[in-house]
């Protein structure tokens, strides 16, 4: 009974490890890999980028409409330039 006993425990042992290798290497390849400072500094920093882009964009919107008004003044209503 001994031999049975012995082999019995070596299949729980197996699939014990066989399940829990498997349960990590699933939880490994779920998980996103953590952020170091850097990688969090240089998020940031693209976020930063991104927002100074958006107004330099809407910066350039209110020039080239202030622009067009200024022009616009400066003609008569015949269309000649004052």
């Amino acid at each position: 009974m001994s031999i049975a006993m012995l082999i019995m425990l070596v299949a729980v042992v197996g699939i014990v490890a066989g399940a829990g290798f498997m349960g990590y290497m699933l939880g490994r390849q779920r998980l996103p890999p953590a952020m170091t400072p850097d990688d969090r500094r240089l998020a940031e920093q693209m976020e930063r980028i991104e927002l100074l882009e958006s107004e330099l964009t809407r910066l350039r919107d209110q020039a080239d409409f202030t622009e067009r008004l200024l022009e616009e003044r400066g003609k008569d209503a015949s269309g000649e330039p004052r």
